[in-house]
């Protein structure tokens, strides 16, 4: 027997080389493809600015980011698996000196008048202006020559479900006017109290998903309010296993409707209705949570920071407040933002230490140039509601001084912009 399956294996062992070897082809072939797929992009650089006295909440925003879900489509098959497409993606940004702020975006360009009609109709005083990629300044090869900079990539503490802090919790209760607190007033106060020649740079990388991976990971979502609610979750097992308990319960389950009689679904409370497990006030914060954020779908993101500093002028306050200006987003009960050790560039603490920390360096600048979002698993989900409290056009709510603003009332839509029902 051991004979025949040896010969087997001889006769036949080669077609699972070919078909390995087959499948590495390929998928060197599809690196290559959307490698080109993505250096054939192009992109637009805006730049947004919006007088002092608008009075849009971060609620425009949110609706902004629901309505460029429309830039979502899938592929057909020949686009999948042999010409390299990825599903489209923007950023939103914000690009910070000493005491200057701008906010940026960054589209494709085949999309521009799209991006421009949703902003004028949530922000009808807007000022859009076509600017210049101010990355492309500070070359990679000037890293640890001319220039030093600490970047990292922001993920999440939890899982995706789970929501941080929004705008929605953002209230001064003793304020008798204007109650919405901006949380970009102190981002942007720490982002702009630097030195000269020293930059702040914050990326969110956006990506609009199709609806199959969207209900996954609503489903997900769901499956753990029913935990936290105390609710049974049934579990996926083998038809072998689930018959096997079955007998070896069977027995108990004679025994106690022999001595107690027929179970009840549910033990009669003094209101006429059923019993259930008591759920904490903690548990049912996580689950309001969760629900409020899948009730409102998602989007793939991606979050970078980095701060570029003189050679020799990199100090360790500046790198603090970079991941510090993202801790006020925080709900320690649901979810966080942290910086992902694998990216951040003071990470590597030993074994050729300097080289380790210098091509993280090259790594991190490169994909904020090039608005690296490969792959349909990379990032994290969030929903525009989030996405609006992390990225927002400043109005009236938020005073700082360095925040760069336009006239009132002079943006408008140009009469070229489709409308879109």
């Amino acid at each position: 027997m051991a004979i025949d399956i040896l010969a087997a294996g001889l006769a036949w062992g080669w077609l699972v080389i070919v078909a390995l070897l087959l499948w590495i082809i390929w998928r060197i072939y599809m690196y290559v493809k959307m490698n080109e797929y993505i250096s054939s992009i192009q992109w637009t650089f805006f730049q947004i600015t919006i007088p002092d006295d608008s009075e849009e909440t971060p609620k425009a925003m949110e609706n902004a980011f629901d309505t460029w879900d429309g830039l979502h489509k899938g592929p057909d098959l020949i686009e999948k698996y042999f010409e390299g497409y990825l599903e489209a993606w923007y950023s939103c940004e914000i690009h910070c000196t000493r005491g200057r702020a701008r906010y940026l975006m960054v589209v494709p360009t085949a999309h521009r008048t799209f991006f421009e009609g949703v902003i004028y109709g949530q922000y009808p005083e807007a000022t859009i202006t076509e600017v210049d990629d101010y990355t492309r300044k500070y070359p990679w090869q000037g890293i640890d020559k001319e220039f030093d900079l600490y970047g990292t990539e922001m993920i999440l503490s939890n899982e995706d479900f789970k929501p941080v802090k929004t705008y929605h919790d953002y209230e001064d209760t003793l304020a008798e006017e204007d109650r919405f607190v901006d949380p970009h007033q102190a981002l942007i106060e720490a982002y702009t109290n630097i030195d000269d020649n020293q930059e702040f740079w914050v990326q969110i990388l956006v990506r609009p998903m199709d609806a199959k991976t969207i209900q996954a990971w609503v489903d997900e979502g769901e499956a753990v309010i029913d935990e936290l609610a105390g609710k049974d979750v049934a579990k996926a097992r083998g038809i072998i296993r689930t018959v096997w308990e079955g007998l070896l319960d069977l027995p108990g389950e004679f025994v106690r409707a022999a001595l107690n009689g027929p179970l009840e679904p549910g033990v009669p409370s003094k209101s006429n209705g059923l019993s259930f497990p008591k759920v904490s006030e903690a548990d049912r914060a996580k689950a309001e949570g969760i629900l409020r954020k899948i009730s409102k779908g998602g989007y793939k993101t991606k979050v970078r920071v980095i701060h570029i500093a003189p050679l020799g002028e990199l100090h360790k306050p500046n790198i603090s407040r970079a991941i510090g200006a993202f801790k006020q987003f925080n709900t320690f009960h649901l979810n966080s933002f942290k910086p992902d050790p694998a990216t951040k560039t003071n990470g590597p603490n030993y074994l050729m230490k300097a080289w380790r920390r210098y091509w993280r360096k090259r790594r991190i600048l490169l994909n904020f140039q090039w608005r690296d979002f490969w792959g349909l698993d990379s990032g994290f989900f969030m929903s525009g509601e989030e996405l609006a409290t992390i990225f927002h056009f400043p109005a009236k709510y938020m005073r700082a001084p360095s925040i760069e603003r336009s006239k009132s009332g002079q943006g408008s839509a140009p009469e070229n912009i489709p409308y879109t029902s």
